[in-house]
């Protein structure tokens, strides 16, 4: 019997003798912790099945049999993903994004300005504003920030200084 087999018997098998029939050298209580730990529905009972691999493993089938009786059986095992490393993003990645997009950076061009790009964005509240507003960015950022939404409608509005009829001659 090999691992897949294994573990699928410790989610459909509701006889322990199978337990039995095994050799303890096809029995890796190490492995088998790893892959019960990435499955969501049984993590907090596998942490506490955590304890018991370094003490049961002399006599393998004890533990197999302490991890048998923690699952509950089902018709099949489930399906479970390889736990990936998470990837921490950026506190701006949201706004980075859209300028990296607007401008087409590559890899190496987005990484030698970034901190750059952080600086323009977070100079001054207004310049913030302005950031958020020619990328429209959404009312849930602006809120976080303290900036205010009602900024957008009035951006990119130019101010009429200049005077008009007689005025703009210098009569």
């Amino acid at each position: 019997m090999n691992l897949p087999q294994i573990i699928n018997n410790l989610y459909t098998n509701r006889q322990t003798d199978w337990i039995i029939k095994l050799d303890n050298e096809l029995i890796q209580p190490f492995v088998i912790q790893r892959w019960l730990s990435m499955d969501d529905g049984i993590r907090d009972k596998v942490r506490w099945l955590d304890k018991y691999v370094y003490t049961l493993q002399a006599n393998p089938k004890m533990y197999l049999s302490l991890a048998w009786s923690l699952i509950k059986k089902a018709n099949r095992k489930p399906y479970v993903k390889y736990i990936k490393k998470m990837v921490k993003e950026d506190e701006y990645f949201f706004i980075l994004s859209l300028v990296r997009k607007h401008f087409k950076m590559s890899d190496n061009d987005y990484n030698a300005v970034k901190s750059r790009l952080i600086d323009a964005i977070t100079r001054t509240p207004q310049a913030m504003s302005d950031w958020f507003a020619y990328y429209g960015v959404r009312k849930a950022m602006w809120k976080k920030y303290y900036l205010d939404y009602n900024y957008i409608k009035t951006f990119g509005e130019k101010e009429d200084n200049s005077q008009k009829g007689l005025g703009a001659w210098g009569v």
